[in-house]
């Protein structure tokens, strides 16, 4: 075999082993982990803070622009969500807090939620689209009351890990 051939059997091996691997890695993701593939822009939402979790010192503004820190640092850019309605999917993520104060004693049971909602289509008629929940986890905790803010922070924190883990997993870097 002539030195050109065998440089095009060389070439052509190594383009076919990169497109295995490639596969390899990607058939390695779960659904929420591919749903999270290519997004560039998101709108954020938080939502669930009732007037007595807002005496404690919890704000919607501070998660929010946590969250936004941590996206920006994803290469993730934070849109309004009229800015996300023209993005494709129009992604959302959310955060939704629930806490409930227990009867006589100081303490709080809460629930914590991070989800994206991106529009989809129906399998039977694409045509039908709809926003649905791509990625989600949640965590409940149980706390004082003196602690509520830094645990229900601390637990935003914990599930955008696990966000910004999976995002990393569908769109590794060059």
């Amino acid at each position: 075999m002539g030195r050109k051939k065998c440089w095009i059997v060389a070439v052509a091996a190594v383009v076919c082993l990169a497109g295995v691997c490639s596969v390899k890695a990607f058939g390695q993701l779960s659904e929420k982990q591919w749903s999270l593939a290519e997004i560039e822009a998101v709108s954020v939402f938080v939502q669930g803070l009732t007037e007595q979790t807002k005496r404690t010192g919890l704000r919607s503004e501070r998660i929010r622009t946590e969250l936004e820190k941590r996206l920006k640092e994803l290469g993730i850019r934070v849109v309004s969500q009229e800015e996300a309605a023209m993005v494709a999917g129009s992604p959302v993520i959310y955060v939704n807090i629930s806490a409930f104060k227990r009867e006589r004693v100081a303490d709080y049971v809460y629930h914590v939620d991070v989800g994206l909602l991106q529009q989809v289509s129906l399998a039977r008629d694409t045509k039908i689209r709809i926003m649905s929940i791509t990625w989600r986890k949640g965590r409940l905790g149980y706390c004082p009351s003196r602690t509520l803010v830094k645990s229900v922070r601390e637990t935003v924190g914990y599930l955008m890990d696990g966000f910004s883990k999976d995002y990393r997993r569908a769109n590794p870097e060059p």
